[in-house]
């Protein structure tokens, strides 16, 4: 299968086989997984999925590694997502650049993923973490003051499943 993957402001062809796939799969939602685990899970020798993981990192697919986290056991109990509508136009000062107003939101705490949306209503995705209702309405006081917001949306997170990795295609 071709995936594309963009490298500065060019964009190269990626070839990935199943292994690949497979291996990408996995460990997008079990990052904690040995490699002899994975190995045996796949059935892939040790030494590729070393080696293809190395690859993977030094390329720039694998970016990092992420705990999953039950948050009802934490003092973060609370989540939601927030839909953030961008003004195209500030009157009197023009455009404001969505990758400046990415770059403010990053410096707050209670977000932890930031997604840059194409869709009709709304142009990011924010996932944030609070204490307590109050807080999460608070933050969404502070944002609303942000220049170049020009509305939210927001959905209180009710339950959330990692889902288990399923074996893409079984080696041998």
């Amino acid at each position: 299968m071709l995936y594309f993957r963009k490298i500065s402001h060019y964009v190269v062809d990626v070839m990935m086989d199943e292994k690949d796939e497979s291996i990408l799969k996995v460990i997008s939602r079990r990052s904690g997984m040995s490699s002899r685990k994975l190995s045996g899970m796949l059935s892939i020798p040790i030494s590729t999925v070393h080696r293809r993981i190395k690859k993977f990192e030094d390329e720039g697919v694998i970016t990092g590694y992420k705990a999953l986290i039950d948050y009802q056991d934490t003092p973060w109990p609370i989540g939601a997502l927030l839909l953030v509508d961008l003004m195209e136009v500030i009157p009197g000062k023009g455009h404001i650049p969505k990758a400046e107003i990415i770059k403010l939101l990053s410096n707050f705490r209670e977000i932890e993923e930031i997604i840059d949306v194409q869709a009709a209503e709304f142009d990011l995705v924010l996932k944030a973490r609070f204490r307590t209702l109050r807080l999460l309405s608070d933050f969404i006081e502070k944002l609303r003051d942000i220049e170049g917001i020009e509305e939210t949306k927001s959905a209180v997170i009710t339950d959330e499943r990692t889902l288990r990795p399923n074996i893409v295609v079984r080696m041998k």
